[in-house]
């Protein structure tokens, strides 16, 4: 017999055919003069003989394996003791100063029937840890910030107790992190790092997956008002249809209409179709199955995350296919005002399978309420083309997300067929010009030579390019904390283009990239230099490493506090000969002797009284402000910046204390 529930509001209804679901109902609801958008990312990640949980996994082809096919394993990328999982994303923002958040709802959820399971052979499991945590308890990073908060959520289902869903167990968990997301100085838009989510380990029946999403909406003075409305329940859909509908508003009675919806999902497998999310309006009569590039038209829920029809990038890891974790951001379609027409009250979401099985948890809906009289037009792409003055030869210009192939690290995490299914191949007539979008790089056209994980070893190849007459700084991506180190700053694409095909000139005989940062159009970009306002990056520190490089077998209870306290990059150690040992307050180094004074003299013109450390072993020149001899004195001094009187950067160099 088929169960029908029915739940309306005056603001949506919800009909479900399963009886063991939770209704969708009403979290947010208001006119904005602005927009809604979404970051997500997945908690889970497999693991194989080549590749970590932090290794993204870019086969979203019929090839990739599904999550019950793989060992999977949390994802962990802060190295913070605390916590046991975290992966990261972020919220860029165009013109990010006309806009402001005026809620924020995170949602995370996970398959998890308990701690760590695993095969013995075709479709056995067994449990290794029976032991299941609290689902409600996570952690949040905000952007800029160093110390995670603590975050209490109000669980939304749990399937726990529910037999239909014993074996894997899913749940969905929601909160309000509005308060703390308007407090974040300098606006919302940064990266997040969400922690401590609980999802089983391992393999269990139908397969492990675990993800969250943020929720935004923020007020725009460059956008048109938009009636916005999010809810959030628990649909399970197999074999079955789920009816989501949003109602309360009224589409305006002439011009073109625009929507878009989001949504998030757990267990929409990537190679299983049959699963579907169809749409209709009051105006029009029947549904229409949504479907672009990437989401198919019977594969809607496929482990991606997307806005409309391109793969959400600015996150780490930035996994192609989640392994069974959904979120979109989705433009509807509505050329001619085919699907919502002008005057419609009502919309639905039909929620519908013939073969996949997958959990929906939230969704929104967002409706333009002062549309243009433009005819709707899809957005067409232009491929650029340059002349390769090496040769002679016309060369397509690609823009694709930044990938990690130069990458300098352990072989077995270099993963070929990983690499393959991430990257097209491109012949000697296309021209890849990698883009990355970052609230703390300046924006250009930067030559990448090689990309690291550690400080040390980033140094190390700068004081080898330097060896070869070539001078080479860094940035640090704040997603995946990752050194990329450049050999030239171009100052417009043409530069740039030149140098790559010229290999710097002939100077430089290594593989390197061509990497956009911050170009909203794809056109050129003239942009000053970018300053280093403390250390001189292409001076080699070789002595130094990350305290959370630093492994000994006796841990004191304060270093490891300091380490816990203090971001790795501002802390380093140096054993240097015949040096007394301390905690020198490091603010700059230099290898000239002229423009070392030159600053000394300007810092005491501001009332400091600086000093030169100088390290033997490479001989350049450390300027410091303080030397102290306790790692607390130093921790102070550090977060106090000088009792705020020393605005610019400054580091703790740990010398000869072992």
């Amino acid at each position: 017999m088929k169960l029908k529930l029915i739940t309306i509001g005056t603001l949506l209804g919800y009909s479900l055919t399963f009886s063991q679901q939770i209704p969708f109902k009403l979290r947010f609801q208001q006119k904005v003069k602005g927009d809604m958008t979404v970051i997500a990312n997945n908690i889970v990640n497999r693991v194989d003989y080549n590749n970590s949980a932090n290794d993204s996994y870019y086969n979203h082809t019929i090839s990739a394996n599904l999550n019950d096919e793989f060992d999977m394993a949390y994802v962990d990328i802060d190295q913070d003791e605390s916590t046991f999982s975290s992966s990261s994303a972020e919220l860029i923002f165009d013109n990010s100063s006309s806009k402001k958040v005026i809620y924020a709802g995170l949602y995370w959820a996970a398959t998890y029937r308990y701690n760590s399971s695993n095969s013995t052979k075709k479709n056995k499991y067994v449990a290794e840890d029976t032991n299941r945590e609290a689902i409600n308890l996570i952690k949040l990073k905000l952007p800029d910030e160093q110390e995670y908060i603590d975050i209490v959520g109000q669980t939304i289902f749990d399937g726990i107790s529910q037999n239909e869903d014993k074996d894997i167990a899913p749940y969905a968990v929601y909160a309000d992190i509005t308060e703390y997301v308007k407090k974040i100085n300098g606006g919302a838009d940064g990266v997040y790092t969400v922690a401590n989510i609980r999802a089983t380990q391992g393999k269990i029946r139908g397969g492990v997956a675990g993800g969250w999403t943020i929720f935004f909406v923020y007020e725009d003075t460059n956008s048109n008002e938009k009636t916005i409305v999010s809810q959030d329940g628990f649909a399970r859909v197999s074999n079955n249809e789920t009816n989501i509908i949003f109602d309360g508003f009224v589409a305006p009675a002439s011009g073109n209409i625009k929507a878009k919806i989001a949504g998030a999902a757990l267990e929409g497998d990537n190679n299983i179709t049959g699963d579907q999310l169809l749409f209709s309006a009051n105006t029009n009569k029947g549904f229409t199955a949504l479907t672009n590039s990437i989401r198919k038209e019977n594969n809607f829920f496929n482990s991606c995350i997307t806005i409309d029809d391109h793969y959400f990038v600015n996150r780490f890891p930035d996994s192609k296919n989640t392994l069974g974790y959904d979120s979109f951001i989705y433009t509807i379609p509505n050329d001619n005002n085919a699907l919502i027409g002008n005057g419609s009250t009502q919309s639905v979401l039909k929620l519908k399978s013939e073969g996949d099985n997958y959990f929906m948890f939230f969704s929104a809906f967002a409706l333009e309420l002062n549309p243009s009289n433009e005819k709707n037009t899809a957005t067409i792409a232009t491929e650029n083309s340059v002349i390769n003055k090496e040769n002679g030869q016309k060369q397509l210009l690609k823009f694709s997300p930044l990938n990690n192939d130069l990458l300098v690290d352990d072989i077995k995490t270099a993963s070929v067929i990983n690499r393959i299914n991430k990257n097209t191949t491109l012949g000697n007539d296309v021209l890849e010009i990698q883009t990355l979008t970052s609230s703390s790089q300046s924006s250009g056209y930067y030559i990448l030579a090689n990309i690291f994980k550690t400080e040390q070893k980033t140094q190390e190849f700068i004081y080898y390019l330097k060896t070869k007459e070539i001078k080479g700084d860094f940035f640090i991506n704040p997603l995946n904390n990752y050194y990329y180190v450049f050999i030239k700053k171009a100052s417009n694409q043409q530069e740039a283009i030149d140098l790559y095909n010229s290999k710097l000139n002939n100077s430089y005989k290594e593989r390197i990239q061509i990497l956009l940062i911050n170009n909203k159009d794809k056109s050129q970009i003239d942009e000053k230099a970018v300053i280093r306002e403390v250390v001189k990056k292409d001076i080699p520190i070789q002595p130094e490493t990350k305290v959370a490089e630093i492994k000994t077998e006796k841990k004191e209870k304060t270093t490891q506090n300091l380490k816990k306290a203090i971001n790795p990059v501002d802390f380093h150690v140096a054993e240097i000969p015949n040096e007394s040992k301390g905690y020198y307050m490091v603010v700059n180094i230099y290898e000239s002797n002229e423009n070392s004074n030159n600053f000394i003299d300007a810092l005491k013109e501001k009332g400091f009284q600086p000093k030169i450390l100088l390290n033997t072993l490479n001989n350049y020149k450390y300027v410091y402000l303080k030397k102290v001899a306790t790692e607390e004195e130093a921790k102070s001094l550090l977060d106090s910046k000088f009792n705020n009187k020393y605005k610019s950067k400054l580091w703790v160099l740990s010398v000869n204390n072992k």
